[in-house]
């Protein structure tokens, strides 16, 4: 299946244990090889409170997941570990330095 940044854009992000988590607002690519490297992932309320991601009233929390973390793509994005697992990741605040 061969997706764009458009078709991925909106889709939805569940965790391997079935939590609705958030949704895809873009995707990152190596320029030296051009292969996404992650996705940065606007959380829900809760789970950005509960993955302590920095939020506010006009932000909503996000976090950069690597492309190793995906499970499956189709109508929704599928990660291969669960919710709290991404704790260890830090929440994003910018991009990542490869996107500047």
């Amino acid at each position: 299946m061969r997706l764009s940044n458009e078709d991925l854009r909106g889709r939805t992000i569940i965790g391997a244990d079935g939590q609705v988590m958030g949704e895809v607002v873009a995707l990152f690519v190596d320029s030296d090889t051009w292969r996404v490297e992650s996705l940065q992932v606007k959380l829900d309320k809760a789970i950005a409170d509960r993955l302590g991601a920095s939020r506010s009233i006009f932000h909503a929390g996000t976090i950069v997941i690597p492309v190793r973390m995906v499970q499956s793509v189709g109508d929704t994005v599928v990660l291969s570990v669960v919710v709290d697992a991404l704790q260890q990741i830090q929440p994003a605040e910018s991009e990542p330095a490869s996107a500047h």
